[in-house]
């Protein structure tokens, strides 16, 4: 009897030996398996979530570029052509600028302006004893000249007749005309100008006419080569024959 409860024993814990063998292997493939479901599980939730995503910011991009208003035709031509006007006044206000600048320096800045001939032309006449004889002037005192008088008495502006003309060679002479008065008496000036150089314009003649009186030169005008006339350091053909002169 003894024999036969040990053997039941014994298979008894060979079972529970091989029970507790056995289930730890059947438990880690359990969680095993389950550890696999659920990263497949979180793969799938997170493409699915990764392509709504990418989804929704597509969508979202073509609804914002349908969102952006169409600018009509007309308004795009409105722009334009304000634009256009805007460039066009801008351009033609510099260009006067441009002009009106060029106007001044070369009138009232330049030697050559007839601002400045006039005024060197009154200080040469002021300056001359004769003119300040005929025209009863005392020394150091002033003249007061002017351009050509008018008929209308309300008057005020007394314009300076000038005229600019060029030459063959391609200098440009000025002829000018205006009025001097003294105290007493009155004349009136004439003068010509060689523009060959801007700064430094030449005068050809100045000369005051007084009523009743001969005409006063204060500068002389060149001489004309006459035929015939030739000049006392050359020769016949242009040749000076005879000795040398020491």
């Amino acid at each position: 009897m003894f024999s036969i409860v040990t053997r039941s024993a014994c298979k008894n814990a060979q079972r529970s030996i091989l029970l507790v063998k056995t289930s730890p292997i059947k438990i880690l493939s359990i969680s095993n398996l389950n550890s696999s479901r659920s990263i497949l599980t979180n793969r799938q939730y997170s493409s699915t979530t990764d392509s709504s995503n990418s989804s929704n910011s597509n969508t979202n991009q073509k609804t914002k570029k349908d969102s952006k208003p169409k600018i009509p035709l007309w308004a795009r031509i409105k722009t334009a052509s304000t634009f256009a006007i805007a460039t066009t006044v801008v351009l033609g206000a510099t260009g006067l600028a441009g002009l009106v600048i060029y106007l001044v320096v070369s009138e009232i800045v330049l030697p050559s302006g007839d601002t400045q001939v006039f005024n060197k032309a009154v200080g040469l006449i002021e300056k001359d004893e004769k003119c300040q004889e005929l025209l009863n002037l005392e020394k150091g005192s002033r003249l007061k000249a002017y351009g050509e008088s008018s008929d209308n008495k309300w008057t005020r502006n007394r314009p300076i007749s000038s005229t600019r003309r060029m030459d063959k060679s391609g200098k440009e002479h000025l002829f000018m005309r205006f009025h001097v008065e003294s105290p007493t008496k009155h004349g009136s000036v004439q003068l010509e100008t060689i523009q060959a150089d801007v700064l430094h314009p030449e005068y050809s003649y100045i000369y005051l006419d007084v009523p009743g009186e001969k005409r006063q030169y204060i500068i002389n005008p060149p001489r004309p080569n006459l035929l015939g006339s030739r000049d006392q350091n050359t020769g016949f053909l242009g040749v000076k024959w005879g000795p040398k002169s020491s």
